[in-house]
């Protein structure tokens, strides 16, 4: 088995191979604390009618950020997220947007998250919660890649 460090560096992986990632214009990293961080870089294809950044892209940066966070801690086991909320703040008023997590609890089968969504300058633009159930179902990292490959044919 592998350490959750170095799960947490496959899940980097998978996040960078996945087509959301191209979507969203994001990047992923773990801190020393496998606390899971996305950065976005705004682009205007992820902006309302009024010239903003849709409050669906902050509420997808929530749930990354606390998904990545809890799955981290569960080596090899796919997580998945039961319910999720996002509390929009203020504006991202065309800003990047950088987003973390932190992991509230952890048990056997069931995790809860926080994360948090920041302007470049510091400003937080929104906050949320999660709630993840541990399924059974281990994670072969090369079949990941592999269903990844064929998603982006």
């Amino acid at each position: 088995m592998v350490s959750n460090m170095e799960w947490a560096r496959q899940l980097e992986e998978i996040y960078r191979n996945a087509p959301i990632r191209k979507t969203l214009n994001s990047d992923i990293w773990f801190d020393e604390e496998l606390r899971a961080h996305f950065k976005i870089n705004t682009i205007p294809d992820l902006f309302h009618a009024l010239g903003d950044v849709h409050g669906g892209i902050i509420a997808a940066l929530i749930d990354n950020a606390a998904w990545f966070t809890a799955a981290a801690q569960y080596p090899n086991k796919w997580i998945v997220t039961t319910e999720f909320h996002t509390y929009l703040l203020r504006p991202a008023k065309g800003s990047n947007l950088h987003s973390y997590g932190k992991l509230i609890y952890k048990g056997k089968t069931q995790a809860v998250a926080k994360a948090k969504v920041e302007r470049d300058d510091g400003s937080l633009v929104a906050y949320g919660t999660a709630t993840l159930v541990v399924t059974n179902i281990e994670v072969d990292i090369e079949k990941v890649k592999e269903l990844i490959a064929k998603i982006k044919k």
